[in-house]
C-alpha cells in the first residue's frame, strides 16, 4: 500500500450506532465512530426521548435507523413500539421520527428484508412478529401483517408461552422469514404470498426440547444458518439447501467444559469470509469462537474470549471482519477487539468506552470519512 493509500485508508471510519435500556429521559441510543485502519473509538452523539432502545437496524444506504422501544405498553396501548428515525446525509444527526405500534409487548428484535420492502418486529412478550410495508425512501407504513404464534416448552418458567426473539430474512431476496421463538423450540419460518402483501405458514425447524432459540445468522453463502439455544448454551447449524426449508445438523456448547456457573446465550455472528462463527456467553461473560470447516461446514469449537465486562448481550463485527464490539449490559462498557485473521480470535486492543446498559451494536456498511469530532 502505498503513502497516499495509507493516509486515504487513516480517515476513513465505521459507523457505529449503540441501543441500550434506559428512560425516555436518558441516553438510549449512541453513534460512534471506529477509525478502520488504527482502531480507535469516539463517542460522537447520543440520543434520549425513546424508552429502551433494545435492538437497531440500519436501510444499507444508512439513511435511516429503525428501533423498536421494549415496552409492554405505549400511552396507555398493550404493547411498544417502533421509531424509524431519518438521518442527516451530512451531519448523521437523527431527526424526529415516524412512529409505529409494533401491536405486542416487549419487541426484542427488527430486519430489513434484503430488498427493503418489509420490516419485520419480533415481540417477545406478544408471542408476536409484526411486519410493515416500507415506502420508497424506506418510510414505513401501518403494520400490515401479524404473524401470531401458540404453545410452549418444557422450561416451565422461560417457556410458558411463546416468546419470538428475532425475526430474519432468507438470504434469497425475502421471500421467506425465519423466526427462532424460545418458548416453543422452533424456528417458525414463513412465505411471502404471491401478491406480495401476505405472508403464511411455510413450516419449522425443531430444536431440542428446552434449548430455547434466541438468534440466528446466516452463513454469507446462503447454503447454512446457525441459531442459538439462550437456555442450553448451544449452536446449531443448519443446512439451507432448499429455500425455505431447514435440515438440522450438529449442536455444540458455547461454553468451555468444566464449567458450572450460570450462563446464557445472545448473539451468534458470522465472520464476512465465512470461517468463523462467534456466540456471545452472558455469565461466561466471552465470546465463543467455532471454526467452519471448509469442506464440510461443520462446526468446530475453536475457543473463548473474555469480554472484560459482564453479561455481553450483543456484539457486531464489521464488515471487513477486522473488528469486533461487544456490549457489556452490566458492566456498562464497551470492548473493541481486532480479529486475528488465521484464527478467529478476538484480540483486546486496550480501547473501551463506558456506555449505560448496552445491548445493541450495529455496524453501519458504509465506510465514512472521520468527522471533525471522529
Amino acid at each position: 500500500m502505498g503513502t497516499g493509500e495509507a493516509r486515504v485508508a487513516d480517515n476513513l471510519a465505521w459507523e457505529i450506532w449503540i441501543g441500550s435500556y434506559a428512560a425516555a429521559d436518558q441516553v438510549g441510543i449512541t453513534r460512534l465512530e471506529l477509525n478502520a485502519a488504527t482502531g480507535e473509538l469516539v463517542k460522537t452523539a447520543e440520543y434520549g426521548g425513546i424508552e429502551n432502545p433494545s435492538f437497531l437496524a440500519l436501510n444499507r444506504s444508512g439513511t435511516i435507523l429503525y428501533a423498536v422501544s421494549e415496552t409492554t405498553e405505549t400511552e396507555g396501548q398493550p404493547g411498544g413500539r417502533m421509531i424509524a428515525y431519518p438521518l442527516d446525509a451530512a451531519t448523521r444527526k437523527l431527526a424526529a421520527g415516524w412512529e409505529r405500534l409494533t401491536h405486542g409487548a416487549d419487541p426484542c428484535h427488527l430486519m430489513l428484508d434484503p430488498e427493503e420492502k418489509w420490516l419485520a418486529v419480533a415481540n417477545y412478550s406478544g408471542a408476536a412478529v409484526t411486519l410493515y410495508p416500507l415506502e420508497e425512501g424506506g418510510k414505513p407504513g401501518e403494520a400490515m401483517v401479524r404473524l401470531r404464534h401458540t404453545g410452549s416448552g418444557p422450561n416451565p418458567k422461560r417457556q410458558e408461552a411463546p416468546h419470538p426473539h428475532a425475526a430474519v430474512f432468507g438470504p434469497e431476496g425475502g421471500q421467506y422469514l425465519f423466526v427462532p421463538d424460545l418458548g416453543l423450540d422452533h424456528i417458525m419460518i414463513y412465505a411471502q404470498g404471491e401478491d406480495g402483501r401476505d405472508w403464511t405458514g411455510h413450516g419449522a425447524a425443531a430444536l431440542s426440547p428446552g434449548d430455547g432459540p434466541r438468534h440466528f445468522a446466516f452463513h454469507p453463502d446462503g447454503g447454512s444458518g446457525y441459531v442459538v439455544g439462550e437456555l442450553s448454551n448451544t449452536v446449531t447449524r443448519f443446512i439451507y439447501s432448499e429455500p425455505g426449508k431447514l435440515e438440522r445438523k450438529e449442536s455444540l456448547s458455547t461454553l468451555p467444559g468444566g464449567f458450572t456457573g450460570e450462563s446464557s446465550c445472545a448473539e451468534v455472528a458470522v465472520s464476512p469470509n465465512g470461517r468463523f462463527v462467534y456466540v456471545s456467553n452472558r455469565g461466561h461473560d466471552s465470546i465463543a469462537i467455532f471454526r467452519s470447516d471448509d469442506s464440510t461446514g461443520q462446526l468446530q469449537a475453536a475457543g473463548h474470549v473474555s469480554t472484560r465486562g459482564r453479561y455481553p448481550r450483543h456484539f457486531a463485527l464489521t464488515p471487513d471482519g477486522q473488528w469486533l464490539l461487544a456490549a457489556n449490559r452490566d458492566t456498562d462498557n464497551l470492548v473493541l477487539f481486532r480479529i486475528e485473521s488465521e484464527t478467529g480470535l478476538p484480540i483486546f486492543q486496550g480501547i473501551e468506552l463506558p456506555a449505560s446498559k448496552p445491548v445493541c451494536v450495529i455496524v453501519n456498511g458504509n465506510r465514512r470519512g472521520l468527522s471533525e469530532k471522529g
